[in-house]
């Protein structure tokens, strides 16, 4: 199965796992949601939620409540604190439980061995610190009553507020989705009660939030301050989390050393070896000796994926280049529109049969001129070309693999760890987000998240060399060495007379074009512009190798470029303290 049919896959069951709430609504209905709010002298806020249900044929263990206890507004978080003072089901005391994260208070009401059907009515008494806040005319209470998180609808939605004293100024409902304006009844009695009331049903999502303005001084304005940050830090859960990422490090440096290290020869070898010899495979830096040829006539495209285990744009480049040295194609150089304008060159097909070539190379010969014409423009080919970019990179990745270079296919084993790292993260994080109150279990699960993004990045360095294909890179790293060096190595230059041509795709691979240039030059070494390269300057190495990295950059561009997309954005955001949701279980 391809590699993205699998990772999407992973995604979807992933996002099945992460939002497990937003994959059908509940089978229930809230018939009445009443909430009794009382301002305590102490500056405590106590809540009575009195929630009637009806779970009509449907056999539910209860319902549970989600009151967050952490409110972000700007940037800036605010703190509350929460404790649970009962909860009935039908007027009788019902068992609970109740789990806390970072944010959120989930209150689980019912008993996992009993069931019930039909109507029920749960009370939840609770007490809140840290939601009444001070203006410089008054004093406020901003409450969301029932929450907007409920997958079911509300019947009937109401509230009332009652101070210890007189002292209600003034008073505001609102209802509808989270950010709606949308304004419900609020009435003030006596200066210390005010009531409020929805007027119809509130579908899925929909909620109910008030607002009541009062004389300032009336209670004290409590702060509750941000709870320990970070208590897996401690000194045990740091331990921990240390633990178990210096653990998935050796494990990963383990599986680097067995299955992503290349494999060197105690000896050198060439590619008629099977990779089969008796000797153990030992690392050999000092058998890199000058190489004053390219291993095994190995084209440029070859020696650059040898050299970085990658097949990147700069290596077609090369080709192209290589291309046109070998008299399949030629390029010119040709004016700017302008003086600002980029400079742009024409490539020119030859009559010289493709035969010889090899895949990638016929590939790309023939993407290039795929619209049937004997010429084209580099700047004719970005956005366009980058689908036919793939297809030689694949055929290249082919080609040395084919041939022995790599034990496996490069792309596809950095692939199968990237992977694999993606979905011990997931999975980690996933969990992790679950069991937030558990901090040791949570402090585990960490280490294994930075063990994966450990993983994440080694993925990168997982292909490896063969025996063959390992000593193929010492030899090259050799030739390179004899490029770099070109003053040491005169004699070889002046005893071949086609040596700067023949050399120049390579320099491209090896970043060495400007050098080798004026090498040649201070070695006084005569040569012509190219017969297979127009430019508009007369030739001088300087001049040429200049041009060589304006077309090698302005080639790279063209041919790996993509159009460009948009997109958009957006959110929503609710109103007040309180709100949550919850549903049934």
């Amino acid at each position: 199965m391809p590699m993205g049919r699998i990772f999407f896959g992973l995604l979807l069951l992933l996002s099945f796992l992460i939002f497990p709430g937003n994959v059908s609504a509940e089978d229930f209905v809230i018939q009445s949601f009443h909430s009794d709010i009382r301002i305590q002298k102490s500056g405590e806020v106590r809540v009575t939620e009195r929630i009637i249900v009806d779970f009509a044929q449907n056999e539910k263990h209860g319902i549970y409540r989600d009151l967050p206890i952490v409110y972000e507004n700007s940037g800036e978080k605010t703190y509350t604190e929460i404790n649970l003072a009962s909860v009935t089901r039908n007027n009788n005391p019902d068992k609970f439980k109740s789990d806390r994260n970072e944010s959120n208070l989930r209150v689980r009401i019912g008993d996992p061995n009993i069931t019930v059907t039909g109507e029920q009515t749960y009370i939840i008494t609770y007490s809140i610190k840290g939601i009444l806040r001070d203006f410089e005319e008054y004093d406020e209470l901003y409450w969301n009553v029932t929450g907007n998180e409920w997958l079911t609808g509300i019947t009937k939605a109401s509230a009332v507020v009652r101070l210890p004293v007189e002292g209600i100024i003034k008073a505001a409902c609102y209802t509808g989705y989270s950010g709606s304006k949308d304004e419900c009844s609020s009435s003030v009695g006596d200066a210390k009660n005010a009531n409020f009331l929805v007027s119809r049903s509130l579908s899925p999502n929909e909620g109910m939030s008030i607002v009541v303005g009062y004389k300032k001084g009336i209670v004290p304005i409590l702060t509750v301050l941000a709870p320990e940050k970070y208590p897996f830090l401690k000194l045990q859960y740091l331990y921990t989390f240390l633990g178990t990422l210096a653990a998935g490090v050796v494990l990963v440096m383990i599986y680097w050393h067995l299955d992503g290290r290349d494999v060197w020869s105690a000896v050198p070898l060439s590619l008629t070896s099977n990779g089969k010899v008796g000797k153990k495979p030992l690392f050999r830096k000092d058998l890199i000796t000058v190489e004053f040829e390219p291993p095994e006539r190995l084209r440029p495209a070859e020696i650059g994926v040898l050299i970085d285990e990658k097949a990147d744009t700069l290596d077609i480049t090369a080709s192209i280049i290589d291309l046109a040295s070998r008299g399949y194609l030629k390029i010119e150089e040709i004016e700017k529109s302008w003086i600002f304008g980029k400079q742009d060159y024409i490539l020119h097909r030859s009559q010289k049969e493709s035969k010889e070539l090899m895949q990638y190379e016929k590939i790309l010969l023939s993407s290039l001129f795929s619209g049937g014409g004997t010429s084209v423009a580099l700047s004719d080919l970005k956005d366009t070309f980058y689908d036919d970019l793939k297809r030689v990179k694949d055929a290249l990745y082919e080609e040395v693999f084919s041939k022995g270079f790599f034990p496996e296919h490069p792309e596809e084993k950095r692939g199968k760890y990237l992977l694999i790292s993606i979905i011990i993260g997931a999975v980690s994080f996933v969990l992790t987000m679950n069991l937030m109150s558990h901090f040791y279990i949570m402090s585990i699960l960490l280490g294994v998240v930075a063990s994966s993004i450990v993983l994440l990045f080694f993925s990168r360095s997982m292909a490896r060399r063969s025996i063959i294909g390992s000593d193929l890179y010492r030899r090259a790293l050799g030739y390179r060495l004899f490029i770099s060096g070109a003053e040491k190595y005169r004699q070889q230059f002046f005893e071949k007379k086609n040596m700067f041509n023949d050399i120049l795709p390579y320099t491209i691979v090896f970043g060495l074009t400007e050098k080798y240039a004026k090498a040649m030059k201070e070695m006084g070494i005569v040569s012509s512009n190219p017969t297979w390269y127009t430019g508009l300057h007369a030739f001088s190495y300087a001049t040429f190798a200049s041009d060589m990295s304006s077309f090698s950059s302005s080639l790279s561009s063209s041919i790996s470029s993509t159009p460009s997309s948009s997109g958009f954005s957006g959110g929503s955001s609710g109103g007040g303290f309180g709100g949550g949701g919850g549903g049934s279980w």
